[in-house]
């Protein structure tokens, strides 16, 4: 498998023999939203707070499909991408409000399974959120587990470490685990994974390699790109790789 950092989530999965958007945001720089931050400087800051690092022709070039996570304004947005572009989301919901943005070829999941080319799809819960307001403020959204290569890839989706992220480690086994780990706080908490909890990841999967991703693009975030490589430099988590924007890293 390949893996291109675009931007935030935004990664370019080459798996199998599809070419995947992952959570696609292609909005230029400072057009989007300004999420509640709890940092004083950042308030009233619209995202993204960085520029793609290729054009979105460049971007889009060659992938079969986009695969949603969840409808949040930071991983998917209807900027540059074409009407016609096969959209999978999580449930339902998903699909009808990526419809309402006018694209024609939405699928969602009726189960936690889907096959795509050579490529098998599996659902698993994600928690987004670090109490229980939070997470019904937030609502549903989900990773993905992509296998039918000899690597399995779990993208852990917007999430903070819990039991649901720990039991997926233990069932599948992953080779790779992408995670998005800016630390990303609102007044009523955390939204995503911090420090520990990227750490705990390479404690539960030794064997894992671990992408460091979301990162330096929203103005909630907590951390950056060099605040987690610091980290897992200090900390000696040699499993743990942060991409610069734009980067490909074979898993």
């Amino acid at each position: 498998m390949k893996i291109q950092q675009i931007r935030n989530a935004t990664l370019k999965i080459e798996y199998g023999d599809q070419t995947i958007l992952l959570d696609p945001w292609l909005q230029d720089q400072g057009m989007g939203f300004s999420a509640s931050a709890v940092r004083a400087e950042m308030r009233g800051v619209r995202s993204p707070l960085n520029a793609l690092p290729l054009t979105p022709d460049e971007i889009l070039d060659g992938v079969n499909f986009c695969l949603v996570t969840h409808i949040h304004p930071d991983h998917f947005t209807p900027d540059y991408l074409p009407k016609r572009m096969r959209i999978i989301v999580q449930n339902e919901k998903d699909r009808q409000e990526a419809n309402s943005m006018g694209f024609e070829n939405v699928l969602a999941f009726a189960g936690d399974t889907l096959n795509i080319g050579s490529v098998t799809i599996t659902k698993v819960p994600a928690v987004h959120g670090d109490n229980e307001k939070l997470v019904k403020r937030m609502g549903i959204g989900s990773g993905y587990i992509l296998s039918g290569e000899s690597k399995r890839l779990y993208i852990a989706g917007d999430t903070v470490y819990c039991s649901t992220v720990e039991e997926t480690l233990k069932k599948y086994k992953p080779d790779v685990v992408a995670v998005n780990c800016c630390e990303a706080t609102m007044p009523h908490g955390r939204l995503i994974m911090n420090l520990s909890d990227v750490e705990t990841v390479c404690r539960q999967a030794p064997k894992a390699h671990v992408i460091a991703t979301h990162l330096d693009s929203v103005n909630h975030a907590l951390l950056s790109s060099d605040d987690v490589r610091f980290f897992v430099q200090t900390h000696g988590l040699t499993q743990v790789y942060v991409p610069q924007n734009g980067e490909m890293v074979e898993g």
